[in-house]
């Protein structure tokens, strides 16, 4: 359904199916429009020939790994697997890595999940948000024989998260959708949606008919208003770690994809001297960072809080000096530039090059930059 939505709203369904053959596994797409409740919605369903094969989480991850996918749609595809995993191995009593999937091992909820992650590449999307996920009630096969509804694995994929109880005796969410639901929304399911300007919308149609509501996943695709975004920042505070740890910790922060990072100094309890390690993460980098920032500096807990920004546009200008170029970066707030602020890699190596004190050089870079010395 996900899928489905997806493509209707705009993604291309060929070349969704025409990355996914990175994964080396044999598939065909057969789609149709049907109208459930008055709605029209696209339903999708994967062919394959493969029967009755299981694969572990390190299979899936492998396989991933090794396709040249997209590098965020191969990153968004490995969290909700891995989110999966988790929660299996709590169901199961197992170790995430050992957990051999059933249902989701097989092509067609491969093709699924990579599928939404590739659609959304497509479709340019930087972020998600999502309504509390239904849960329905009954049971179900499976595998393993008849499971309660919601599904074990269901339940763990959310806890923690808002969900939202009805009354349909139906699987109205599975442990796939939950869990890929939750790797792009950084299980944050908020009732309202993000302001923005409506670009697109798109219905995946399911199977089942429910009794209280159309069984159709709804897709908006939008641009947030204005140039505010919703970052997570994270922290903590490390009295126990010589500077030279901590710095290293920001450069390896900003290397594994942190927005920013920085250290701040504090006082702790008995007056103790230490510092606060920060970093700014796009939600699907979040967990990544926060056991980086662990393994970097030891500590047992890391705070993550969501927070929003404004962001001024921003573009950079390569500006020819006479002793050579440096790269200069311009904002600029309702079209107008409002600050320029010379690379420092660049202006320090030119520093190097020519003898000129720093200061020199960033006043060059800005006097070149206001004659027009500069190009995009």
């Amino acid at each position: 359904m996900t899928l489905g939505a997806l493509v209707a709203a705009g993604a291309s369904l060929a070349e969704v199916s025409r990355t996914l053959e990175a994964l080396g596994m044999p598939f065909e797409t057969r789609t149709e429009t049907v109208e459930v409740g008055g709605v029209r919605a696209l339903r999708i369903t994967v062919e394959h020939s493969e029967q009755h094969v299981h694969r572990t989480f390190a299979d899936i991850r492998r396989l991933v790994e090794e396709a040249d996918l997209p590098e965020q749609a191969a990153r968004r595809a490995l969290a909700a697997f891995g989110i999966l995993a988790a929660a299996e191995g709590a169901v199961h009593g197992r170790a995430p890595k050992d957990v051999t999937f059933h249902e989701v091992g097989a092509v067609d909820s491969i093709v699924d999940v990579v599928g939404s992650c590739v659609a959304l590449e497509l479709l340019g999307a930087e972020s998600v948000s999502c309504g509390p996920l239904p849960l329905g009630t009954d049971v179900v096969p499976s595998d393993h024989g008849p499971l309660p509804i919601p599904a074990p694995a269901t339940l763990e994929v959310l806890r923690g998260s808002r969900v939202r109880w009805t009354e349909e005796t139906t699987e109205t969410t599975t442990p796939t959708g939950a869990a890929l639901m939750a790797s792009l929304t950084g299980r944050r399911f908020a009732e309202a949606a993000p302001l923005m300007v409506l670009c697109g919308v798109g219905y995946g149609a399911g199977r089942a008919t429910l009794r209280h509501a159309p069984n159709v996943l709804r897709a908006v695709v939008g641009q947030l208003e204005g140039a505010v975004g919703d970052v997570e920042l994270l922290e903590a505070n490390v009295d126990d770690a010589p500077g030279e740890i901590l710095g290293a910790a920001v450069e390896r922060l900003l290397e594994a994809g942190a927005l920013d990072s920085w250290l701040e100094p504090i006082v702790m309890k008995k007056g103790r001297g230490a510092y606060k390690v920060c970093a700014l993460a796009r939600g699907l980098d979040r967990e990544k960072l926060v056991r980086l920032l662990m393994r970097e500096t030891g500590t047992l807990g890391v705070r993550h809080l969501r927070v929003g920004r404004t962001i001024a546009e921003r573009r950079t200008v390569e500006v020819e000096l006479p002793y050579g170029t440096c790269k200069t970066k311009v904002g600029s707030l309702d079209g107008e530039d409002f600050v320029v602020a010379p690379e420092y890699a660049d202006a320090a190596l030119l520093a190097q090059k020519t003898g000129l004190p720093l200061p020199r050089i960033y006043s060059d870079a800005r006097a070149a930059l206001r004659e027009g010395l500069g190009k995009d």
